[in-house]
């Protein structure tokens, strides 16, 4: 396995999976499952072909490092946290609600 240097790293040039669309998963008649081609990732070279899993390795930790920047930034915008939070609390009062016990939730039967 050849050794990639994060900081000379250049992306290869990529395209939709045509396989999957570039939604990296394959829908089956009874199941849904992770591109084969892809490798579940979907990206592809431009000319159909699966990209080595170096540079897949590579080019998705720089991705997810990219948003994890954007989500620390965006958590410091004033009020955000609070939104999130406010959200996070409703979320799990109507969970809570909804829970399925004697007497609760939504009848669902015949």
């Amino acid at each position: 396995m050849r050794q990639v240097s994060q900081s000379t790293w250049q992306p290869p040039a990529h395209s939709p999976c045509p396989q999957c669309d570039g939604s990296g998963t394959f829908h089956g008649v009874f199941h849904c499952s992770p591109c084969a081609h892809c490798h579940g990732t979907g990206y592809a070279t431009e000319d159909g072909e699966a990209l080595p899993l170096e540079d897949l390795i590579v080019m998705i930790s720089q991705r997810r490092d990219h948003w994890r920047r954007k989500y620390r930034l965006m958590m410091q915008v004033p009020g955000v946290r609070q939104a999130v939070e406010q959200y996070q609390a409703a979320r799990q009062a109507e969970q809570e609600r909804e829970a399925m016990g004697y007497g609760q939730g939504r009848y669902q039967g015949d």
